[in-house]
């Protein structure tokens, strides 16, 4: 793997989804800036602390560290170990702050267009996701989810064949109320998750 690859960001504000950094520097710092401090890449939410994680070249590797962040830096939904550093693969998953950043390493050329990310489940059944529109195709159907339905559908996909309990649904679909009594997982899941959205058959795929 040579420089430069990028980082692409599926929600963290303020950037867009779909939204493409550029790895143009050995080591590169992620986190919240304040009226002192400006790291390389900033996102503007109160969760992700000043000094997140960087993202360093070696040895023709890229590595990402968490900085001891406050809410943890995962990889694949795997919560790093601080000053750690983990080795990168295409497509790995990248979130701060239990999923309120979701970024995606690729280490394409940034004038090809991405692909949607295959999933297989058990039995092998073959998904395509679509993080930024929110959209899950399965057999040529394609799936239209809310921003939450979406997010609790990218936890199960990623523990599959795990326990998810409710604490870890809850922490990681509603991240903006960490004090969310697991009794009400069953009121917000009854209204939101309830019936899922009819598929639409054979829609065509957009290419960018």
């Amino acid at each position: 793997m040579s420089l430069p690859s990028q980082l692409v960001v599926i929600r963290g504000f303020p950037f867009d989804g779909g939204s493409t950094f550029r790895l143009l520097q050995s080591s590169t710092l992620l986190g919240r800036k304040d009226g002192s401090w400006e790291p390389d890449i900033a996102f503007d939410n109160v969760y992700v602390s000043r000094k997140q994680a960087s993202i360093s070249f070696e040895n023709d590797h890229y590595y990402i560290m968490d900085l001891d962040s406050k809410h943890g830096t995962e990889v694949n939904g795997q919560r790093l170990m601080p000053f750690v550093p983990t080795i990168l693969a295409a497509s790995d998953s990248i979130s701060f702050a239990r999923g309120m950043v979701a970024l995606v390493f690729s280490p394409v050329n940034l004038e090809e267009t991405l692909d949607f990310k295959p999933l297989f489940l058990q039995g092998s059944t073959p998904l395509e996701e679509d993080p930024v529109r929110q959209i899950i195709w399965i057999h040529g159907r394609s799936f239209h989810f809310s921003e939450k339905e979406y997010r609790c559908l990218e936890l199960l996909l990623r523990k599959e064949r795990q326990f998810v309990g409710k604490d870890e649904i809850i922490r990681y679909v509603w991240p903006e109320r960490p004090g969310r009594p697991v009794a009400s997982l069953r009121q917000l899941g009854g209204n939101q998750f309830s019936s899922l959205p009819n598929p639409q058959k054979n829609e065509s795929r957009r290419h960018y």
